[in-house]
């Protein structure tokens, strides 16, 4: 079952890593219950990187 919206004080800052499909599976997890705002991303050939701000999602 998706995560619903999650209430923050303020903004967090969280840096993914790993395969490209858990990466993506986790970030998608997030935005399901998070304002999500990409910082920056590194690819490599197995492996990526993310860099995310999130907030409170807005109703």
């Amino acid at each position: 079952m998706p995560a619903g919206p999650t209430l923050l004080e303020g903004s967090l800052t969280v840096t993914l890593q790993g395969g490209y499909v858990a990466v993506d599976r986790l970030r998608a997890a997030l935005c399901a219950a998070f304002a999500v705002h990409e910082q920056g991303t590194v690819s490599g050939d197995q492996e990526k990187e993310v860099d995310l701000e999130l907030r409170t999602k807005r109703q």
